[in-house]
């Protein structure tokens, strides 16, 4: 289970501006970290509303090994230097199971096809869906900036 994010109420959806750049994009460059440095996978995605990005890792990788730790993650579109740093916190079979027509779309290819393996997969721990969302900051609106492409 990913480190303590903190309370749901403390997360925001990622921002508007963000997600329009995931509109036709099938992956995203994910990272993570812990105190030997960082690591960065291509991962299927799912972006459920009102703005949060799903993702789907066996529970034993690296990468869900640094989540446990640490919940810093940062989404890049690949391509482009478009990114967005939030916090990943672990989504149950009962969060996930109204999602699951738009869940089982994205991760089809992960062996999620239907709502029943999903259910399976998170339920027998195999696998770990996440939920991306920003943390809002003491004197924060609930708008987080996007780092946008550098066009250079």
């Amino acid at each position: 289970m990913p480190a303590e994010a903190g309370p749901e109420s403390e997360l925001d959806p990622l921002p508007p501006a963000f997600l329009d750049l995931l509109v036709g994009q099938e992956e995203l460059l994910v990272s993570s970290r812990d105190g030997a440095g960082r690591g960065t996978v291509r991962m299927w995605f799912a972006v459920i509303p009102p703005g949060y990005v799903y993702l789907l890792t066996l529970t034993y990788t690296k990468k869900a090994e640094r989540w446990r730790e640490d919940p810093w993650v940062r989404l890049r579109i690949p391509g482009t230097k478009a990114s967005q740093e939030g916090v990943v916190t672990a989504v149950d079979w009962e969060e996930a199971q109204p999602h699951a027509p738009q869940l089982t779309t994205s991760f089809a290819m992960s062996g999620a096809a239907t709502a029943e393996a999903l259910r399976w997969m998170l339920q027998d721990g195999s696998r770990q869906l996440l939920k991306v969302a920003v943390r809002r900051s003491p004197d924060s609106d609930g708008v987080a900036a996007v780092q946008p492409e550098d066009r250079r």
